[in-house]
């Protein structure tokens, strides 16, 4: 990959890792948008460990020459130039969300509600609806709900647990209009992963400059157990997911319509919770929700000619 090509990826990669840390725009829309959807689909679908048993003979001439064909038909250095690009993204906003919810926890989920909720009618009203459609979207909703209740007062989640919402939030990259931010809202790990990842990334600058290393374990285990579902996920629910979209895609998207009107709970709940009842605040809160909205509706307009069903 020529140095131009890797820096056009590693911004796409960023714009893609920007979208999926904050509810409302997922990453696939913004692969769409920059052109890449196709590509990073045909990647994922031909990623396959077996490759790796190449390196288990680096002597052999054969073994290095099989290795470097798998490399070229998985696609991998255009999705470690994609990768690193959403990782840096990612990274920043992690330092920078947290403090939005600290400090104006109402307001965020407020804003969340709006991203959400426009997403929902604009991606919704492309769906041919039908009663079949209209009841399982309506049933996908319902179980949002019902998980985000139950997880909400789960107590530090298992290595398990994070495993098995990294598998489920990486599917975002493969769902245009479902983000993965708004997956780890409906699991109840969204802010509990922001914070691990920050004591992680403060644990390594804390070691570099001296301190203990037993303080990089404890969120060294919950990163390292996210990014096993991750890997994990993008080889299995990435494939089903894509499968699902090219069977009966308006279906599909139907149903991820109610998942993403399921997901309007938890920011809604965050932020009826964070507010204190006054007038001002409920009336900044609404205004911030829509501007939320109009975001995601400039958004539609300008990429107006994408086709979701």
């Amino acid at each position: 990959m020529e140095p131009r090509d890797a820096l056009t990826t590693a911004l796409k990669g960023a714009a893609m890792g920007t979208a999926d840390m904050v509810p409302g725009v997922s990453g696939g829309t913004v692969a769409l948008i920059a052109g890449i959807y196709d590509r990073l689909i045909a990647a994922i679908a031909t990623l396959h460990p077996a490759p790796l048993l190449h390196l288990l003979r680096p002597h052999d001439p054969e073994s290095r020459a099989a290795f470097v064909e798998a490399w070229r038909e998985m696609d991998l250095t255009f999705l470690l130039v994609l990768g690193t690009g959403m990782i840096s993204a990612v990274v920043v906003l992690s330092q920078l969300i947290p403090i939005a919810l600290e400090d104006h926890r109402a307001l965020t989920g407020s804003f969340f509600v709006g991203l959400i909720a426009a997403s929902v009618v604009l991606i919704g009203r492309d769906v041919p609806w039908t009663r079949v459609r209209a009841a399982l979207a309506t049933a996908a909703a319902a179980l949002v709900v019902a998980v985000a209740t139950v997880t909400v007062s789960l107590a530090e989640p298992s290595p398990l647990f994070v495993f098995v919402a990294g598998a489920i939030a990486i599917s975002a990259m493969v769902l245009p209009g479902l983000s993965g931010a708004l997956l780890l809202l409906i699991l109840g790990q969204y802010e509990y992963l922001l914070g691990k990842l920050d004591e992680f990334l403060s644990a390594i600058v804390g070691i570099a400059t001296g301190d203990a290393p037993e303080t990089i374990v404890d969120p060294a285990v919950v990163v390292v157990a996210f990014c096993s579902g991750a890997v994990i996920g993008l080889l299995t629910i990435g494939r089903l997911v894509d499968r699902a979209l090219e069977r009966d895609r308006a279906t599909t998207i139907a149903v991820l319509v109610g998942l993403m009107a399921g997901g309007l709970y938890p920011p809604g709940r965050m932020a009826g919770n964070a507010m204190s009842g006054s007038a001002v605040e409920v009336v900044a809160a609404v205004v911030v929700a829509i501007v939320g909205a109009i975001l995601v509706t400039a958004f539609d307009a300008v990429t107006n000619d994408l086709d979701y069903v």
